[in-house]
Parts: C-alpha cells; sequence; structure tokens
C-alpha cells in the first residue's frame, strides 16, 4: 500500500488494483497535465450504451497561475486527486475553470475547493447558477466569464466562449491563444477508455466512430448549438482539442477532420439513406421490414435494417444522424406500441432530428390503429410523411409484402 499525504489530507492508493501506470499524472504539452481519470467499466451513460468505457479528462496548467480545468466523477476523485499531486500540492490550485457542471466534470470540484480554498472558481454565470444548485458553494469565491472574456495566469492567457446548450446551457470552452490549446469539454469527446489518451495513437475509425456515436446521442438536438460554436471556433489556430471524454486530438490532420465532421453532422444534411429499425414477436414485422428494406432498394437508395432486439437504441442513432428516410416497425402488444418500439420513440423525440422523412409500419392482431402514435410522432417533429402508415393483420402474405414493397 502507498499512502500519499498533502495538506492533511490522505490518500491511499491500493497498487495492485490501480496499478502505477493509472496514477501517472501525463505530460501533454508546454506545462499542460492530464490529470483525469479512466473509466474502465463504464457501461451505460443516461440510456447511452458504452462498451468501450470513457474518461473523464481533467487538465492541470502550470503558469504562475496553477489552473485546473474540469475534474471527473466523483468516484474518480481520489485518482485525480494523486495524479494532480505528482505535479503540485493541490492547496496550491489558483484557479478552477469549470466548464461544465453535469456530474461527470464537476463531481471533484466540492473536494478540490476544500483542499484549495484560496482557488478562484471560474465559470459563466449559468455555471455558478447550477453549481450552487448542486453543491455546497458559500464559501468559494466566483469569477464570472462570458464569450470574448480573457484571464491572465502569467505566460498565458485564457480565452472563454460559452456555447449555451451545448449541450447544457452552462457549457463553454477554454482556449489557450498562446499554446493553440483548446479544452472545449463535452465536444469533440468520444465515451472511450483506452490504453493512450491520444486519438492518433489508436485506430482512426474506432476514435471516429466513437466520436460520431458521441454527437449523435449527446448533442444532435442541440445541431444549431453545434453550428454556432464551430463558428466561433472559426478564427482559432488550433494544435490540440482536449475534449473532457476519451481521446485528445492532436494530429493536423485529425483536427481538421473532425472539426470537419461536426459541420457535417451540425449541418443536418442527409445522405441519400434509408433506416429500417423495427421490432417483432412472430416475424411478421420483420417480413414487412425485409419488403420494406427491398421497397428502398429498389429505389436505389441503401438501407440499413437494425432490429431493436439485438441493436442498442444508442447505436441505431447513429444510424439516424445521416438518414434521409426512417422506417419504423411495430408489432402491436396490448393496443400499444411494443416495449422497445414504445423506448426508441422516446428515445428519438429527446434526439429530436430534423428534416427526414418517416415511414410506419406493422402488424397487428386483435385491433389496429396503434401505428398512429408513430405517425404523430413524426408529425410532431416535423417530419415529412408522404405515406400513411402500413399495417397487416396477423401473418402478412407475399401479396401484402409485395404491396409493401411496391409502396415504398
Amino acid at each position: 500500500m502507498l499512502k500519499v499525504i498533502y495538506n492533511n489530507y490522505h490518500l491511499t492508493i491500493n497498487p495492485i488494483i490501480t496499478g502505477k501506470k493509472t496514477m501517472q499524472a501525463e505530460k501533454i504539452g508546454e506545462d499542460l497535465y492530464w490529470v483525469g481519470a479512466k473509466d474502465w467499466n463504464l457501461r451505460e451513460f443516461h440510456g447511452y450504451a458504452t462498451p468501450l468505457g470513457s474518461t473523464y479528462n481533467a487538465y492541470l496548467i502550470m503558469d504562475e497561475k496553477k489552473v485546473l480545468v474540469d475534474t471527473v466523477k466523483h468516484y474518480c476523485t481520489d485518482e485525480m486527486l494523486a495524479r494532480i499531486s505528482q505535479v503540485i500540492d493541490p492547496s496550491e490550485i489558483d484557479m478552477v475553470v469549470c466548464n461544465h457542471v453535469e456530474m461527470d466534470h464537476s463531481g471533484a470540484i466540492p473536494k478540490i475547493m476544500e483542499l484549495a480554498p484560496n482557488a478562484v472558481m471560474v465559470t459563466s454565470a449559468s455555471g455558478k447558477a447550477a453549481l450552487t444548485e448542486h453543491y455546497d458553494t458559500s464559501k468559494w469565491t466566483f469569477q464570472l466569464v462570458k464569450t470574448g472574456d480573457t484571464i491572465n495566469i502569467g505566460k498565458r492567457n485564457l480565452e472563454f466562449i460559452c456555447t449555451p446548450l451545448l449541450h447544457w446551457p452552462d457549457s463553454m470552452m477554454t482556449y489557450i491563444p498562446e499554446d493553440r490549446y483548446l479544452l472545449p469539454n463535452d465536444a469533440f469527446g468520444q465515451h472511450y477508455s483506452a490504453d493512450s489518451i491520444f486519438a492518433d495513437e489508436m485506430p482512426n475509425d474506432i476514435v471516429f466512430d466513437e466520436a460520431k456515436k458521441y454527437f449523435a446521442n449527446i448533442l444532435y438536438p442541440y445541431c444549431m448549438q453545434a453550428g454556432k460554436a464551430l463558428k466561433q471556433l472559426a478564427d482559432k489556430d488550433m494544435k490540440m482539442i482536449a475534449p473532457s471524454h476519451g481521446c485528445i486530438w492532436r494530429d493536423s490532420k485529425q483536427i481538421k477532420d473532425i472539426i470537419d465532421s461536426y459541420a457535417y453532422w451540425a449541418s443536418g444534411e442527409n445522405k441519400n439513406k434509408a433506416l429500417v429499425v423495427y421490432d417483432t414477436m412472430w416475424g411478421s414485422t420483420e417480413a414487412m421490414a425485409d419488403a420494406v428494406k427491398s421497397g428502398f432498394e429498389d429505389a436505389g437508395i441503401k438501407v440499413v435494417k437494425r432490429s431493436l432486439n439485438h441493436c442498442d437504441i444508442s447505436d441505431v442513432a447513429v444510424d439516424l444522424l445521416d438518414a434521409k428516410y426512417i422506417a419504423i416497425g411495430n408489432p402491436t402488444l396490448n393496443n400499444n406500441l411494443f416495449p422497445r418500439v414504445a423506448a426508441f420513440m422516446a428515445y428519438l423525440k429527446g434526439l429530436a432530428p430534423k428534416n427526414k422523412t418517416g415511414f410506419a409500419f406493422g402488424s397487428f392482431g386483435w385491433k389496429g390503429g396503434v401505428l398512429n402514435v408513430i405517425q404523430d410522432t413524426y408529425t410532431e417533429m416535423g417530419w415529412k410523411t408522404p405515406l400513411p402508415p402500413f399495417e397487416t393483420k396477423y401473418v402478412p402474405r407475399s401479396n401484402i409484402l409485395e404491396e409493401l414493397r411496391e409502396e415504398v
């Protein structure tokens, strides 16, 4: 057992459990250290499947003023403090920047403010309001910032860019112009825990797939705000983008590619692609899904078919991101939507995708009409619905399937 003692705070590290490497602060740039934590076992985040875990990235800037930008989830506090203590006594932190109050980033702030009682909390006005609603901030000293404000910390300046509703009202980014480092919190992140914290040291396709999944499940409802943020960053020359989840972007080509990808995702532009998503009880709705898929293919449209019994809705959301046509198949159960379809519809409404064309189909047994729930949701979201719902009783015969294929 290894005991680290600083400012009367005792931290016991079990090297058998944590491993020496996992507690190392990592220098990622001039006077910039990664002091976050890797959550290897995280498998779900707000209904979003995270099979590759995640990271909570916190950054320590060592200048005349010692600045901690963001923190970690509460149960990773000791791990973060162990990393900070390798660089500096936590009591010497002069400033804590809270880019976003959600507790996967702010969970360790109360302990930091306890250990560094003279530290100034830098955040937006919305950030202060949210911090006060989460924690006891009565003894904290705040410095509120807005877009364009700068704070000098010695050789460097911290410039702040408020990005409200990307994806909370308090969200903002911190930019260091002298080093060309952007610390954007949730933007450009991924739920991905890997051996390296650098994107260029990991498989490129995995990092970008996870970045796309993150956008599709977390930021998709805020495409307009993402577009505005990209405009605010247009004049920033970035050598590094260090988000608060996943890998850090430092390769110039990857930086360009992830910014270009965000611009495309935020644009709401669709490919000539269809997503057929469905569930089934006795195979009837599945047979209809196959007919719908064939109909799209006959029209020269690429198709992705996803069964909600086999695919997590957070993975389906990735297909949803750039599909123009969305066809949802439901097997009626007790005169209601099938449970997994109902869950998907609730998730879909939360993502609120725009500029889509929707179609509903499915099988029923005793009473039809439940597909109108899906149709009404399309209308509520402003989608085009050129075709009425297509439903059939019990098992669809070949002529019914052919009619469905031709109708699509």
